[in-house]
């Protein structure tokens, strides 16, 4: 997700330094905006390019102040070194400052309730940002080894399932919940809030042509039960079945739904698509001769 750096200076760039207009035009682009939470801002950071721009301590020194953060800036101004990207030039200062994830939760501002798809994956990501942060490298590193994963192919735990539930939509904490599933990865948590979203469970009021085609916000069982049947799904199917797989079977119903033309309220539609096991992964059946 990271953009391309900026296409002053890349890796191995010699003896050549930046000029003064270079240094500010660096120093303008990753600086923390007003009231820009400061996780918010280093995924930024991540974001545009910070792990590609390569500088040495004295050009980092020469940035300025790029946060609001005194303690922060600091630290930045306190580092020595040859030549490294900006980013890990941040998150030296960074780990000086907050050394521990349980200290940053404690001492800054806690995470702000999300309402809509774009500030529930912002959250995934900021927590994902901050797994990566405080990751343990291998020790002692081996030169042949795989590159270090990215923020996005970190462990989702159970911790940052729970901060991210505890901070979600009450009408959405039951849905959420039973996608989120041990073992997946950052990049899979946001994946689930865009499938969320695109069945419908985001909606908060009802939308003219959509009524009919999705659930809205934290369905019962019976109304995940009365789409199902409505929309073709055997009654062996959903009979008996606890919730968590009803959701489950909707999602993927609902889907596929949205492959069809949506139709408005009060006109002709069509019957629903005849169920198909196959759009629930499962295998056809085989024929023998």
């Amino acid at each position: 997700m990271a953009e391309r750096a900026l296409a002053l200076t890349p890796m191995g760039r010699g003896d050549r330094y930046y000029t003064y207009t270079e240094l500010l035009a660096i120093s303008r682009r990753f600086k923390q905006n007003p009231n820009e939470l400061m996780i918010t801002w280093i995924l930024r950071v991540y974001d545009q390019g910070g792990s590609a721009l390569a500088l040495n301590s004295g050009e980092l020194a020469l940035l300025g102040d790029l946060t609001g953060d005194a303690i922060f800036n600091y630290h930045c101004k306190g580092l020595r070194g040859g030549c490294k990207t900006l980013l890990s030039w941040l998150l030296l200062a960074w780990r000086q400052r907050w050394e521990s994830f349980v200290y940053f939760e404690a001492t800054e501002l806690p995470f702000r309730p999300w309402t809509n798809m774009e500030e529930g994956i912002r959250l995934v990501r900021e927590l994902g940002m901050l797994e990566w942060i405080y990751r343990e490298p291998a020790s002692p590193p081996v030169p042949e080894q795989a590159p270090l994963p990215a923020p996005e192919d970190m462990p989702f735990t159970q911790g940052l399932q729970r901060r991210l539930l505890t901070a979600a939509p009450s009408e959405l904490r039951l849905s959420l919940a039973s996608l989120l599933v041990k073992g997946m990865t950052v990049l899979e948590a946001v994946l689930e809030i865009q499938t969320i979203a695109d069945v419908g469970l985001f909606w908060r009021h009802s939308q003219p042509g959509r009524a009919k085609l999705m659930l809205g916000p934290n369905p019962t069982r019976k109304d995940l039960m009365g789409w199902l049947l409505s929309h073709g799904v055997p009654k062996e199917r959903v009979d008996k079945q606890p919730t968590k797989v009803l959701l489950e079977l909707y999602i993927r119903e609902a889907k596929r739904s949205r492959s069809h033309p949506a139709y408005m309220l009060g006109e002709e539609q069509p019957p629903p698509p005849p169920y198909s096991d196959q759009a629930c992964g499962e295998e056809p059946p085989m024929h023998h001769d």
